[in-house]
């Protein structure tokens, strides 16, 4: 397989992963899963990101899909640190954060796509 086409499957997983992410804290919030599976889905997400960081250096996708790739992952990587002992306007940011990455996941995916 390609390395572009593995990139922009992977990018376009990291979109509809979100909507996973989203389902299961919902579900959790609610009492019908516990919230440790958003936790683990989202360790998931940081995998293929950075899998997908590998493949544009690899791949010579561009400085552009390199760094937005980046950035989604240092986002993504920022959730884990949103604790408890901050104040409640920080921890707004997890799901603003948690959007921006499915949505740079989308936008680097569409990218590597016109590049071809």
């Amino acid at each position: 397989m390609d390395v572009r086409n593995l990139f922009i499957r992977l990018g376009k997983t990291v979109f509809f992963w979100g909507f996973l992410q989203i389902a299961l804290i919902g579900a959790a919030y609610f009492g019908a899963a516990p919230s440790s599976w958003h936790a683990w889905s989202g360790m998931l997400m940081l995998l293929m990101l950075v899998v997908m960081l590998i493949l544009a250096l690899v791949g010579k996708l561009g400085g552009r899909i390199i760094g937005l790739t980046a950035l989604a992952l240092v986002m993504l990587a920022m959730q884990g640190y949103i604790r408890a002992d901050i104040p409640a306007i920080a921890k707004a940011l997890h799901p603003i954060f948690g959007i921006g990455v499915m949505f740079l996941g989308q936008s680097v995916a569409k990218r590597a796509a016109a590049d071809t």
